[in-house]
């Protein structure tokens, strides 16, 4: 099997592939990383605010006393 990898800073609207690669049987995965300064950004305490809020736990009884011999 051989593989190939290329970052690309701006992806251009055609690539190019090696010309060994060409009418073979093959797989391309292209991956968007996102701007990590992004104003999609949330912080922690907008995160935390959308978390549900948990029903009180009921009560889970008495415990028993247990005796070591």
């Amino acid at each position: 099997m051989n593989a190939t990898t290329t970052t690309f800073e701006n992806i251009p609207e055609t690539i190019t592939i090696p010309k060994e690669f060409v009418h073979k049987r093959g797989e391309i995965i292209i991956i968007v990383h996102e701007d990590i300064s992004s104003p999609q950004k949330k912080s922690m305490k907008e995160f935390y605010g959308i978390l549900p809020d948990f029903p009180e736990r009921c009560s889970q009884g008495k415990y028993e006393k247990r005796v070591f011999i």
